[in-house]
């Protein structure tokens, strides 16, 4: 009986392909055409500074950096003659940018009377473009501040809490690294963290001058006493003790350079670990940074010039030396709390608990070691999967 059935479906079968309409086929894979897409920027500089120097607001053989903000994809680009640059083979797509042009020390010299080193134009104000295949329009990006890039960076922030240990968060540290080729002081400089609350709907990145904070602590020292050398990294930790004891998965920190110790709360103190000094701490027994998002600077100011404003202490932007903010969906910019003067972008995506720290990337500039510093953490900075104290990974 089978035999005789499994003809009759086969003859069915064909019966069934031929009858089918012959236009009727399988598509081949359908072309990207956002890819085919050519892309225009237009760099501008808004401040009046290449005006004055050349005559022109272009901003000529300038590197642009954009990086897909679903993807995490990165691109590199290089503004042409006329300040323009077409481009394809990229998806429509919100794209973080970043462009600085640094000035050199013949043109500070036209600007401002003296060969000056570490200043730059950034964008500050447009950190995010949107590319669309069916927009030809050219997309201007303006570069609308001149900054004082400082040789202090802060190289890494470890705030998560090591894995397998409960909600153990003793461990955090906040890291710099001396970019220049000179010996630099710590003394007296600022660790600040940056204030919002979301519970409040307060969020102070507009403020144009100045940086609100509940929490403000300063080096020790009188001028020349904590220097940091080229090339060298300083750990400011939580708690400067051997972690590995209460966490086996953290880290040892009894041995860094500063550690936060609040007197006037149940603190640990490590008398062998110089202590940073409080300058005002609204609420905590101890230096406290979010697990998952915040924002810190270190900025060079007399605490004595601090302004309060109800319960905060305001920071001018001008005195900030540098400063990274971290979110923990980095697809939400829109809730950044740190100016883009500072930081056009955020590093982090990390969960609580995960034992992973944010790193400024290292770089090779020129034969010199240098960490990478394009005033936007979303290209400056990467996550890895453990904590490295004062020293990098890639060292």
């Amino acid at each position: 009986m089978k035999k005789k059935i499994l003809p009759i479906i086969s003859a069915l079968f064909l019966l069934l392909i031929n009858s089918c309409d012959t236009s009727v086929a399988i598509e081949e894979k359908p072309i990207d055409k956002d890819r085919e897409t050519v892309f225009k920027i237009s760099l501008v500089d808004k401040t009046g500074n290449l005006l004055k120097l050349y005559g022109s607001q272009k901003v000529v053989n300038t590197e642009v950096l954009l990086k897909s903000n679903s993807l995490g994809v990165e691109y590199k680009l290089t503004s042409d003659d006329e300040g323009q640059i077409s481009f394809s083979g990229v998806p429509s797509d919100l794209f973080l940018v970043s462009v600085k042009r640094n000035l050199t020390r013949e043109e500070m010299l036209v600007l401002r009377g003296q060969e000056l080193d570490f200043y730059r134009l950034v964008n500050s104000k447009i950190n995010l473009i949107e590319l669309r295949a069916d927009n030809k329009n050219v997309i201007e990006v303006p570069l609308d501040t001149l900054i004082l890039d400082s040789p202090l960076k802060i190289s890494e922030i470890y705030a998560c809490g090591p894995p397998s240990a409960g909600l153990y968060f003793h461990d955090k540290y906040i890291e710099i690294f001396n970019q220049s080729d000179s010996t630099v002081y710590l003394d007296g400089l600022l660790i600040v963290d940056v204030y919002a609350s979301s519970y409040y709907g307060l969020n102070y990145i507009d403020d144009p001058k100045y940086i609100h904070s509940k929490s403000i602590w300063k080096f020790p020292g009188r001028g020349t006493d904590y220097p940091i050398h080229p090339g060298e990294f300083k750990v400011c930790a939580e708690d400067g003790l051997d972690h590995r004891m209460n966490a086996p998965y953290s880290v040892d920190l009894s041995h860094v350079s500063f550690e936060f110790y609040k007197d006037d709360a149940p603190d640990v103190d490590n008398a062998a670990v110089p202590n940073m000094i409080k300058i005002y701490q609204s609420a905590g027994n101890d230096w406290l940074i979010g697990g998952e998002k915040d924002a810190l600077v270190i900025a060079q100011f007399d605490e004595d010039s601090l302004i309060w404003y109800d319960d905060q202490l305001l920071l001018p932007i001008k005195s900030v030396l540098d400063g990274v903010e971290y979110l923990d969906d980095l697809t939400k910019l829109k809730e950044k709390t740190l100016t883009p003067m500072i930081d056009a972008g955020a590093t982090g995506g990390i969960e609580f608990y995960t034992g992973k720290t944010m790193e400024r990337i290292l770089i090779n500039e020129n034969g010199k070691i240098r960490l990478k510093d394009d005033n936007n953490s979303s290209f400056d900075f990467k996550v890895y999967e453990h904590p490295t104290p004062e020293y990098h990974s890639s060292l």
